[in-house]
């Protein structure tokens, strides 16, 4: 019996746990969980006694506890706005909004080592620019401590309350380290040689500073020690063609936890600081994530996933790797384990003869006599990658039929600075040509129908989408876009104000880039299109307005072209909702059903 494919609703009730946070006695953890909208929980150590702490209509954004007690802080916005607020839980108290300004962002920063105060950053003075606050927990008064120019952060506070670590992150290939006093407002920048990128950056035990970059000219993210004073930096660990993207050190400083980015795949290393660090086995195959120590430095939980493995919470202790019994994730769906397709790291040679990487899967389904319809799915950034991470929407696709390529092109991360930087400006045609070479790639697999291949994308790989329907028609049989930039003009017209100029040193400005637009601007090849085109969009969108859609969806409609248009309420960018998801896999699914 060939077993048939399971309603799109199914894959939309597949659950997460993530984000553990561990109470100060170690015998709580902290968590988010939940479908679509995660929620705040906790339970014991060893995973029994669940309880939920959070019941909003929202998803829960991050989760902190405060450094000398139980009080919890986390955050939510409304309809995937970005307009973050803040909610504090102290036990036995009733939940307490520490933030009420709907109109502006808050972005969490740090507690003070005593737990009285929280730092953060928020536009709320200029909807351009961010600055940096303090709020005092226990009589809510705030202070603002810094006017900022452009996109700001905070780090750390360093444990005696005299500094602030504050990043200003001026593009995707350049942040800058600021060293700013709470209680003056003066600031000084950490000199760094060129434009550098910085993550991670926070203070150690002996009050220095120590953070992710690739300070001095490096390819890869290295974690190191960073002087405060002249900015220069002493490696701790640099895995050889790998970027570090997450550290953590033990409460008693001790115990040393990274992961580095293996090709896309995680690599988890425990050990003590300065000794030999083994590679931790018993962690799904695919990525890891949120490293927290207990405050006893004996366990360390994280969270991770892979292609067939949801988002889950793990336990390192001892060199044992425990998963926390919380529920099936795929217990309310309706799907088995083994009905999930696992991704094989692939990759092809592009015009220029750099090599690109991919993921790729086949359905488990019977082959049809053609072969089967395939499907490139794009991500978006540019500065991202795809990695061996759970998702359930090209887990739709190939329980459709639809094999699946999901290409990391030029300007991706993980594979060097200089593949990262290979896309910008007017070197982005060229990530075109990567695409194109890939789909070349993907006709000529065994089992593949050449002549019904589709593209999906999402936000810049929308973009991509667009792009190749407008600039590459004959190589498309049918696109889905999910929030994708129609025109580079209007976008940085458009988009949420204190991103414009980020975005734009990585597109180019308008009034010196205005050909280049021209050139890649998918709204101007609207009367190339051939391939049918399903376009999704919410309301709320900050970062790609709705107006983007509107205008492309316009112009097909009056060229007559085929184009279904579906435009979400209360949606920001991304389909959260399980309601707004449901929506969008049934989309999905007809449209490739219909014309692939």
């Amino acid at each position: 019996m060939i077993a048939m494919p399971h309603v799109p609703d199914a894959w939309t009730k597949i659950s997460a746990a993530t984000t553990a946070v561990f109470s100060r006695d170690g015998g709580t953890i902290y968590h988010l969980r939940g479908v679509g909208l995660p929620q705040v929980w906790a339970m014991d150590r060893d995973g029994g006694n669940a309880r939920q702490l959070s019941f909003h209509s929202e998803k829960v954004a991050f989760l902190r506890r405060s450094p000398t007690d139980e009080r919890l802080i986390w955050g939510i916005d409304a309809g995937g706005d970005e307009l973050q607020q803040f909610q504090m839980l102290e036990p036995g108290k009733a939940l307490r909004a520490l933030t009420a300004n709907p109109e502006a962002i808050h972005d969490f920063g740090a507690w003070s080592a005593d737990g009285a105060r929280v730092a953060y950053a928020t536009n709320d003075r200029d909807a351009r620019f961010h600055d940096i606050c303090v709020l005092d927990i226990e009589s809510g008064g705030r202070i603002r401590v810094y006017e900022g120019t452009g996109i700001l952060s905070v780090s750390a506070w360093k444990s005696d309350g005299a500094v602030l670590v504050m990043m200003e992150d001026y593009s995707s290939i350049d942040q800058r380290i600021w060293l700013l006093d709470p209680r003056t407002g003066a600031a000084r920048m950490v000199a760094r040689p060129s434009p550098t990128r910085y993550s991670g950056v926070r203070f150690v035990a002996d009050g220095g500073l120590m953070g992710i970059t690739d300070h001095g000219g490096a390819e890869f993210m290295r974690l190191c020690r960073i002087d405060a004073q002249s900015g220069a930096v002493t490696e701790v660990f640099a895995p050889q063609g790998r970027d570090v993207e997450g550290f953590a050190i033990s409460p008693d400083g001790a115990w040393l936890a990274t992961i580095e980015n293996d090709r896309g795949y995680a690599v988890l290393r425990v050990g003590p600081l300065g000794g030999e660090r083994p590679a931790v086995s018993g962690v799904p195959v695919g990525i890891v994530s949120e490293l927290a120590w207990a405050p006893d430095s004996a366990s360390l939980a994280f969270t991770a996933q892979g292609p067939t493995a949801p988002p889950g919470l793990f336990v390192w202790q001892g060199g044992v790797v425990t998963a926390l019994a919380v529920p099936d994730p795929l217990a309310g769906s309706g799907i088995a384990g083994p009905d999930l397709v696992g991704f094989d790291l692939v990759g092809w040679t592009s015009f220029d003869g750099l090599a690109i990487p991919g993921w790729y899967a086949r359905p488990k389904g019977p082959q049809p006599a053609a072969g089967y319809p395939a499907v490139v799915w794009v991500h978006g950034g540019p500065a991202s990658q795809t990695r061996a991470n759970f998702r359930a929407d090209m887990q739709l696709l190939l329980d459709q039929g639809f094999a699946v390529l999901m290409p990391n092109m030029r300007g991706s991360t993980g594979y060097g600075r200089a593949y990262l930087e290979a896309d910008e400006v007017e070197k982005r045609p060229d990530m075109m040509k990567d695409l194109a070479a890939g789909r070349t790639w993907l006709a000529a697999q065994p089992g593949i129908d050449p002549a019904r291949i589709g593209i999906m994308g999402q936000s810049y790989g929308g973009w991509v989408v667009l792009a190749a329907v407008t600039m590459q028609p004959d190589l498309w049989k049918a696109a889905v876009n999910y929030y994708g930039i129609a025109d580079f003009v209007t976008l940085l017209e458009r988009t949420g104000k204190w991103r414009r100029d980020h975005r734009a040193r990585e597109y180019g400005f308008p009034e010196t880039d205005g050909a280049l637009f021209q050139e890649i601007s998918p709204i101007h090849g609207v009367g190339n299109v051939v391939a049918p085109l399903l376009v999704l969009h919410g309301d709320r969108d900050p970062r790609v307005p709705m107006h983007e859609s509107d205008q492309f969806v316009a112009a097909m409609e009056e060229r007559q072209k085929k184009v279904r248009y579906e435009k979400f309420d209360y949606a920001g960018h991304g389909f959260i909702r399980p309601e707004h998801r449901t929506r969008v896999y049934h989309a999905v699914a007809e449209h490739f059903r219909d014309w692939l």
